[in-house]
């Protein structure tokens, strides 16, 4: 059996820590039954806590977990942002799977009961009895919103058929595709273990207040306000929260440097004059609270950012602060400089938009990731290099760049192709093409000073690596790719998911064993695409197996004599993950090695010869 993900073990101490003696558990009965009902009941006042801003006691008094909840466990309403936040919590012990979907499916009918206004169905439970007046008065206002929350401790997302239920839900009360009156949102694992470790927790200082003047308001799709900020204002967030305001950004302030000098010499000598010289700033916040007296006033609006970060315009903010510091105490510089301020609320994956934002507002007219890799030299002497035998190697994407085909091909192509041909023994760039690309796109420096190649991107596209042989990997790739698809579209449950995700470990192996980017010729002949054709079959083969034999999965009699492949962990995570793919392509190379007549299709290479 598959040991419970680590994510898991910090939750239970976590949950006891913020809920003992705020949450009562049940002293009769089965003492694990207990334990367990306690900590799904934290978990809804963790999520009522984290995500409506609850203290741990109101969060704890949200409780309404007992017969006839209607499946919701926790009530809380948040008056900041006139929120009503309807939580259903499951510890799930394994920490693997998502909740049943009789329990969602009863979540779902306790939300549209209460929607509905069908309040008798929730007069039974007495926590509930005490709150109806309130949640009745809450629905009335037309400014309140109702979100949701299905809180878990598994790491499988949530499944299609349970999203159904609450979209469903959603078109039946919502006045157009726009209305945000309702929204259905899950928390798993994952994101559980980031609240418990703060590795979920944005960059930047817990609150800020600011006034923006002349502002603009946008609601759809991500609530942001935009305006002016006085210089002053400005000054004082940084004399109160310091260089936390911009830990999010990708730069920190340079100091003394020509265009910081332009910057701070108009502070001091024409600040009536900034906004006009200057791009501003650009911030984002975990959530956006407006003051309600402001709300009909044109000119001005007092805002509260929770969680702020300045993840764009460092360069201005410490310039504004030099020039303060230069300035007479009589003279304090008088001006206004432009504000953009992003809401993460309402984003599925908050942390990866936040980084999106932080990286676009930087390079939007620089360079990003992928453009960062496209200036590879390397990229462009393999484009020349092929070109003459009539190969596109296009590491650069306009709109003029054809599809790739038989004599075309791109940059992502290439990546995860010579990422699985430059894999070590520790599996960890075929880990990083299954799960973290963007580390294999990037020229960051991560290894030591005295390493010759220091970036990963680098390292999978090394100075001496011929462009015949990235051609040649990429056209085996393809082989691999459509071999696995194919077996994957012709099978069901675990079965598919094992061919769906197994292709880098298998395109690895391949690599490993028979070699074919040392073949001679640019294209692959019929020979070597039969023989790689082959090996995907029968490795795939070998690796499931393997996989059975290691417990990763296993076979399950059903009635009849036929067999089902179970796993107790998706095939996603195993493959996914360094340790379990540095075990199982170890195996799978001995396994493949026992046999000693392996043919071995392509050509020697030749190293005078190579295009």
């Amino acid at each position: 059996m598959v040991d419970r993900p680590v994510e898991i073990l910090a939750l239970p101490p976590k949950l006891h820590a913020l809920f003992d003696g705020h949450i009562t558990k049940k002293a009769n009965g089965d003492p694990e039954q207990n334990e367990r009902d306690f900590l799904s009941r934290a978990l809804s006042a963790f999520a009522a806590h984290k995500l409506g801003g609850a203290t741990i006691p109101e969060a704890a008094q949200a409780i309404v977990d007992g017969g006839g909840d209607g499946g919701i466990d926790g009530v809380y309403f948040s008056p900041a942002n006139n929120t009503l936040w309807l939580v259903q919590g499951k510890y799930i012990h394994a920490g693997l799977t998502e909740p049943d979907l009789g329990d969602v499916t009863k979540f779902k009918a306790g939300v549209e009961f209460l929607l509905d206004g069908k309040f008798d169905a929730f007069g039974a439970n007495p926590a509930w009895k005490k709150l109806l007046p309130n949640i009745a008065a809450y629905l009335k206002n037309p400014s309140t919103r109702v979100r949701a929350i299905l809180c878990y401790s598994g790491l499988a997302l949530i499944s299609e058929d349970r999203k159904r239920l609450f979209e469903a839900l959603r078109v039946k009360v919502s006045k157009d595709a726009e209305d945000d009156f309702f929204e259905f949102n899950s928390i798993n694992l994952t994101t559980l273990n980031d609240w418990v470790t703060g590795g979920g927790e944005a960059l930047g200082v817990e609150s800020v207040e600011l006034e923006i003047i002349r502002p603009g308001l946008l609601t759809q799709p991500h609530e942001t306000i935009y305006g002016l900020v006085s210089l002053a204002s400005l000054d004082g967030l940084h004399k109160t929260h310091g260089k936390r305001l911009v830990a999010a950004n990708l730069r920190g302030f340079k100091g003394r440097t020509e265009v910081n000098d332009d910057i701070q010499k108009t502070v001091n000598e024409e600040a009536n004059l900034f906004f006009y010289f200057n791009n501003g700033l650009t911030a984002y916040c975990d959530r956006l609270e407006l003051n309600n007296l402001d709300r009909a006033n044109a000119e001005r609006k007092r805002i509260t950012a929770k969680g702020f970060a300045i993840i764009n315009g460092a360069q201005t903010l410490g310039s504004i602060v030099k020039g303060f510091e230069s300035a007479k105490a009589d003279a304090k510089p008088v001006g206004y400089a432009f504000i953009k301020i992003i809401s993460l609320e309402k984003c599925e994956d908050d942390r990866a938009f936040a980084d999106r934002i932080s990286r676009t507002a930087n390079f939007q007219n620089y360079l990003g990731l992928k453009d960062f890799a496209a200036a590879y030299e390397f990229h462009e002497q393999v484009a020349r290099t092929l070109r003459p035998h009539g190969i596109g190697y296009h590491y650069k994407i306009d709109e003029d760049t054809p599809a790739n085909d038989d004599i075309d091909f791109d940059l992502e192509e290439a990546l995860t192709a010579c990422a699985c041909l430059k894999n070590t023994n520790d599996c960890d760039f075929v880990t990083r093409v299954a799960a973290n690309r963007d580390s294999l796109r990037s020229l960051e420096m991560v290894f030591p000073p005295e390493e010759l190649l220091r970036s990963r991107h680098e390292r999978v596209f090394p100075p001496n690596l011929s462009a015949r042989s990235v051609w040649r990997a990429v056209q085996t790739q393809r082989i691999v790719l459509q071999t696995m698809q194919a077996a994957a579209r012709a099978s069901a449950g675990a079965s598919k998911s094992f061919f769906g995700n197994a292709r880098w470990l298998v395109l690895t192996a391949i690599f490993n064993r028979l070699k074919p980017d040392e073949g001679e010729a640019l294209a692959l002949s019929a020979a070597e695409v039969t023989a790689v054709a082959a090996a995907v079959t029968d490795y795939a083969e070998k690796l499931l197996a393997i996989c059975v034999a290691k417990g990763f999965a296993n076979y399950e009699a059903l009635p009849g004599g036929a067999q089902a492949l179970r796993t107790p962990r998706d095939f996603q995570s195993v493959f996914k993950t360094q340790g379990d793919c540095q075990n199982l392509l170890g195996a799978l190379k001995a396994e493949i090695w026992k046999t000693t007549n392996v043919a071995q299709p392509q050509a020697a290479a030749q190293q005078g010869n190579n295009v």
